[in-house]
């Protein structure tokens, strides 16, 4: 999918130019990521951008080249961070923005650059800037959603123990990580961008890029945050259980303590001596279970005087 930028993207015939001068005008393209490799080979520095090509899907980075940046972008899906990312590899010089992405990205991708905020930017680094921005502000209303899971599970941890709890717990902490080092690469891209070493982008862009960057890193520092909250919600919760194992421990002692002195005496009592006065005595039976009777009552009493029950 190829576009013209201009006051409003404006899509073009599918052929693809001979070469970037072929094309009049700044150009959008949105090619999946097959198609790509062979589509390209006349960009400059395309060995520098097949290699990216092989990597992508990995994690973010740039390179400046003389006349052209490109790199790859890898953003966690907002719903499955784990099993989903976005990634595309990107090329951007002074009259094209290519950006190679899987097959099944592609219409998402035309309806993003489609939409009011897009398609009404003038240039290709103007594109570029907010089709990053977006990606961006997205992450935010992601770690919101974040914070918000572990609330809820700090809140099933002091009142009950579900049996989800730790999977879910294990579970945010992984999409956590990935989510730190995805925005940690993003923050150093953004750097890279605002340093402007090549020279491609307008001077006005680098601040916007560094900008950019700063909003990341408030991201990144919320990752990390967040991180921590998860740590101490697991403390807690394991103190949690440290207690109720404490308390079944304690209780299990109670019984055996209890029940010991019984088991002295049917264990004293069966054995198999001739002369034990007390077998013959009439009353003996009904002496014994009082006997029994009166230590579990007194044993009973002691406990919840000290607290044990």
């Amino acid at each position: 999918m190829r576009f013209a930028v201009g006051e409003n993207l404006r899509e073009l015939p599918s052929a693809p130019p001979e070469n970037e001068d072929a094309e009049q005008g700044p150009l959008l393209e949105l090619l999946s990521a097959g198609d790509a490799s062979e589509y390209c080979r006349n960009l400059a520095g395309y060995p520098v951008f097949s290699r990216i090509l092989k990597e992508a899907g990995r994690y973010s980075q740039v390179e400046l080249l003389p006349g052209c940046t490109l790199g790859t972008l890898v953003l966690p899906d907002r719903q499955y961070a784990l099993q989903r990312s976005f990634s595309a590899v990107f090329y951007i010089s002074g009259k094209r923005l290519l950006l190679a992405a899987p097959e099944e990205s592609l219409p998402k991708l035309r309806e993003l650059f489609l939409s009011e905020e897009l398609k009404s930017s003038h240039t290709v680094f103007q594109l570029f800037f907010r089709f990053l921005e977006i990606q961006i502000r997205e992450g935010a209303l992601l770690l919101h959603n974040y914070e918000e899971r572990l609330s809820t599970m700090e809140e099933a941890v002091t009142e009950s123990f579900p049996r989800e709890w730790e999977k879910n717990m294990n579970l945010c902490r992984r999409e956590l990580l990935k989510l730190y080092a995805c925005y940690q690469q993003m923050m150093d891209t953004c750097e890279i961008l605002a340093g402007n070493d090549n020279r491609l982008f307008p001077e006005e862009y680098a601040g916007h890029f560094s900008r950019l960057a700063s909003r990341v890193g408030r991201l990144y520092d919320q990752i990390q945050m967040l991180r921590e909250y998860a740590l101490q919600i697991r403390e807690i919760y394991q103190s949690q259980m440290d207690l109720k194992q404490n308390d079944t421990m304690r209780m299990l002692t109670v019984v055996t303590t209890i029940f010991l002195p019984l088991s002295l005496l049917t264990g004293w009592y069966g054995m198999n001596f001739e002369h034990m006065p007390e077998l013959r005595a009439p009353a003996a039976y009904f002496i014994l279970i009082a006997i029994c009777l009166a230590l579990v009552l007194l044993e009973i009493w002691y406990f919840k005087k000290k607290g044990w029950l």
